[in-house]
Order: C-alpha cells, then structure tokens, then sequence
C-alpha cells in the first residue's frame, strides 16, 4: 500500500488483524527470556506488551474487565488514570504462560473481526477513550496502537523490521494526519505559519504540509516553498518522536531543520502524538 491510498472500510480491516497477526507471529517465535524483556514502555515487558494488546481488544467488546487488584507499590510506572486502568490487564496476566497469553489474542482477534465486521454501515462503537466513533476512525487507531507495540518489541529484542507493512503505512496517515494540531496546538507556532514535513525514506519519499489559520487553529495547506519550517527525517525517526519513544534532543541530532530554528526546537520538542 503506498501513503497516499486511501483504505475502505473492508481493506482498513484486514489491516488491523493484519497488524494483530503479525504481533501473534513475532510473539510465537520468542523464547521465555524474550518474553521477560523489558520494552521501551516503563515497567512492561515484551509479554506485558502482548497482555495489554488482548486486554484492549477486549475492553473494546465489552467484555467485563478482569477482577484484579495489582500491589501498586511494586508498580510506580503505573502512574495517573489511564496507567492504573491499562495496569490492571496487564497485572492480571502476568505469570501465564507465553502459550496461554498467545492463545487468548488469537481467539480474541477472531472475536472482534466478526463483531466488527458486523457493525452496520455507518453505524459508530465507542473508541478506546470512550467516545463515538466510526469503525474505519477506530482501527485505524487500533492498527497503530498495535504496530507500534510490535516496534517496542522488536527494538527491545534488536530485531528490526516490518517498516514498510500496511499497518506501518496507516500508523505513518495517521500520525501525518495529525501534523495540523503539532504544529498550531502543541507547537504553538503564530499564525501563517507554514511546516514542510519530507520522509525521505518511505516508498518514493512523503511530504506534508501544515499551516495555522487566523484563528489559531492547524490546517493542512497546499505545496509551499516559503515554509516556516523544513524537517526532514526518517520513517523510524519519525515514529520514535511521534510515538514518544525516543527524547527529541536524541533524534534532534540525527534530522535536518531549515528555516525558523526556534520554531524547529518547538516542533522537536511538541511532536509525540500517543498517550
């Protein structure tokens, strides 16, 4: 799939198991020290990693939660509302063994394809933060919330790969879909202010295009050659600031600003776009 298609319902779907699968598969080749490694998400290992992705999925159905207290004094990663509640899953599982865990996302990944798939068109489920939405706008939530835990995994265990998937094509739309409110929210860049986005290394190269309106507000704008700001980067340097996985000092080093330098050390600094 190149960066520029655009996925109906149907193929969005395949996509989301398709990530859900390629999670199972790289997890059926582990051995039990791979499992018990620790991932770049605080506290959670790569077994941890596997949990949550069955927890959430079953969240999602309306399965009931499981009845579980963690000593919370063993686990101070688990910090805020949000922490605690994706502890609990987590927590609950932990001492299963590999098999078991595995064997439960697999019969929770059929599960939620043929409830999903049963969805009427048009018709909206509750995303993961409790909230309408429609099926397409959730597993493309889904899909990179999965994709991108593969990536934990694989850089926790230094095997590479899957990069240029189309799991990892829709996590890439929809963190550039998301460039609009970097730039005016999180960025806090002036109004007029135009940000050139270049992924030199995706497929014949991706650029996007942000700009603030008048009332403050982020929206994308056609090809400028006046731009504010100019990064260009990497697909994995991307994901590692998008995704908060890396300090942005660190990738700093490693990209090209043009343009305002400021306002290019804010937008480094503003870009993580998960929870």
């Amino acid at each position: 799939m190149d960066v520029k298609d655009s996925p109906d319902r149907s193929q969005l779907i395949d996509i989301w198991q398709g990530s859900l699968q390629g999670l199972i598969d790289l997890a059926e080749g582990l051995d039990d020290q791979d499992w018990a490694q620790l991932t770049p998400c605080p506290g959670w290992t790569v077994g941890d990693l596997v949990a949550h992705t069955t927890d959430i999925e079953q969240m999602l159905a309306g399965d009931p939660r499981p009845q579980h207290e963690p000593e919370w004094d063993s686990l101070p990663h688990a910090m805020g509302d949000v922490g605690r509640f994706t502890e609990v899953g987590v927590d609950h599982r932990r001492g299963w063994s590999r098999a078991d865990v595995i064997a439960e996302l697999r019969e929770t990944m059929a599960r939620r394809r043929a409830q999903i798939e049963a969805v009427p068109e048009g018709q909206e489920v509750l995303s993961p933060f409790g909230r309408p939405t429609s099926v397409e706008r959730l597993v493309r939530v889904r899909t990179l919330d999965i994709w991108v835990h593969e990536q934990d995994i694989r850089q926790a265990l230094d095997r590479p790969g899957d990069m240029d998937s189309d799991a990892a094509i829709v996590t890439l739309q929809q963190f550039i879909s998301g460039l609009p409110k970097v730039w005016a929210k999180n960025t806090g860049a002036p109004a007029g202010a135009v940000v050139h986005l270049v992924i030199a290394d995706v497929g014949r190269g991706v650029e996007a295009w942000a700009s603030v309106d008048e009332d403050g507000s982020g929206v994308t704008c056609d090809p400028s050659a006046e731009a504010t700001v100019t990064l260009t980067l990497t697909w994995a340097d991307y994901l590692a600031l998008s995704a908060g996985r890396e300090a942005p000092t660190a990738v700093g080093a490693r990209v090209s600003l043009a343009g305002d330098a400021d306002l290019g050390q804010r937008l480094l600094a503003s870009m993580t776009q998960t929870p």
